[in-house]
């Protein structure tokens, strides 16, 4: 897994997750919810004019769109019982439309209170705010989050766009929390909705508790007690192939800490110098009650420095995540590919599901031999298991081609000619994924039996 960029796997055939439904349900009926108050309180309201009209829509996309804001801190907070009603891939999906709803209904509220005030005051737009910033409690300051959830939004795309680091992207996001804390008085003191609503009131308080005591809970909660019951620590950090570093954490009952081979968890190294980042990282080791092995190719501002973890360095840990694995194959037989450091959930996934009877071949793409990570381990689980592991690298060829030849739909399927009967499993960086997915399009592969992490936000 890459340390620069989030793994997201892409699931888009893949079936719903526990609580799928009841999630859904609950979000629906707190729509209905918020509508119903907003009625009771001023939706019977005579509109007669055009300042009422607009006042009526900005008071309406004011609640809607911070309702969706409140989602959207969920969706970013990597909660496990939301990540496995709707995978990672979904919850992405749906953290970025969530995102450009959102912050389009704010927009509607500010545009249309501003102009509706203009038309019944007869102010100019400048007055106007100013008036609003003079005469209305916490509005400069609804004003600042409203601003920094347009910087927010717009930061994210450039990051994604261009490919900058995770720890870019965490950074930026951390300031939507505070938008959202400095929108919550000015919509309590002036939201006509709440002024003769105690009820509402009591409503909206519990939504926002809600909120950030799961926030809490599973983000700073969950991660210090399984600190305290198993000691986390960091034991050796050993260099793989070029490029590429694994780092061993050990800790006490680490047989009771459960994660699937091909899953990954957001490891934050208490160090003077890293204690504030949080970085997403696949085990690639199968569980053992020895050690955690996690394992980052050195690029990117957390990998160029990983070789300085010290070894007795704190670690929290949050997760597992994800569903790259063997629950996901229902084949006897599976095709992994992986590319560069995606041989970490690779690796581990494969001695899984060999263990598990599952006919195991591995296409390991590279573009240099010395780039070839888990080489010794690889070899030994083909003599084990009887493994399949072809070496696809640049400057080697096998039977007369490169090694991104080979990832072209006729070479693939000369190279694996039963792959249409496999479950096959994908990670690497978006162009590799992107690329084998085309081949395997072209194949007529069915999307069921497809299951990609590539890295990207």
């Amino acid at each position: 897994m890459s340390n620069s960029t989030l793994v997201v796997p892409d699931e888009a055939e893949a079936p719903s997750g526990p609580g799928q439904l009841a999630i859904v349900a609950f979000f629906v009926v707190n729509i209905a919810v918020v509508l119903l108050f907003w009625w009771s309180a001023s939706g019977t309201v005579p509109v007669k004019t055009l300042a009422d009209r607009l006042n009526t829509i900005g008071r309406l996309t004011a609640l809607i769109g911070t309702y969706l804001l409140l989602w959207q801190l969920l969706l970013l907070a990597r909660l496990p019982w939301l990540e496995r009603a709707f995978g990672m891939a979904r919850m992405v999906w749906l953290h970025r439309w969530n995102a450009y709803l959102a912050l389009g209904l704010i927009g509607i509220h500010v545009v249309t209170q501003t102009v509706g005030y203009q038309l019944d005051d007869g102010f100019s737009t400048l007055r106007q705010l100013g008036d609003f910033i003079e005469h209305y409690e916490g509005l400069l300051m609804a004003i600042v989050g409203f601003v920094l959830l347009i910087v927010v939004t717009v930061l994210s795309i450039t990051i994604a766009r261009r490919h900058f680091s995770y720890e870019t992207w965490y950074f930026v996001h951390l300031y939507s929390y505070l938008a959202i804390v400095l929108a919550f008085s000015h919509q309590l003191a002036t939201g006509a909705d709440f002024i003769d609503s105690s009820t509402f009131t009591a409503y909206w308080w519990a939504l926002y508790a809600l909120l950030f005591g799961s926030l809490v809970v599973y983000r700073v909660a969950a991660p210090l007690w399984r600190y305290g019951r198993h000691g986390f620590r960091v034991h050796r950090v050993e260099r793989e192939a070029t490029g590429a570093v694994s780092i061993y954490v050990t800790g006490r009952d680490l047989d009771l800490f459960r994660f699937e081979p091909g899953q990954f968890a957001i490891w934050r190294f208490l160090d003077a110098r890293r204690w504030w980042e949080a970085h997403p990282f696949s085990m690639s080791a199968t569980p053992n009650g020895e050690y955690l092995r996690l394992t980052v190719k050195r690029t990117g501002d957390f990998g160029a420095h990983v070789a300085a973890v010290h070894a007795g360095t704190p670690v929290l840990v949050e997760g597992p995540f994800g569903r790259f694995t063997r629950r996901s194959c229902v084949r006897s037989k599976a095709l992994l590919i992986a590319g560069g450091i995606g041989i970490t959930p690779i690796r581990a996934l494969a001695e899984d599901l060999a263990d598990d009877q599952v006919a195991v071949t591995i296409l390991y793409r590279c573009r240099h031999e010395s780039d070839v990570a888990f080489r010794r381990e690889l070899d030994d689980l083909a003599r084990e298991y009887g493994i399949r592991v072809e070496y696809l690298i640049n400057d080697r060829t096998l039977r007369g081609r490169s090694g991104g030849e080979w990832l072209e739909a006729a070479n693939l399927r000369t190279l694996v000619p039963d792959v249409a009967e496999r479950d096959i499993f994908v990670c690497g960086p978006i162009g590799m994924a992107e690329k084998v997915k085309r081949s395997l399009g072209i194949l007529e592969i069915p999307q069921t039996q497809i299951h990609v992490e590539a890295f990207r936000f």
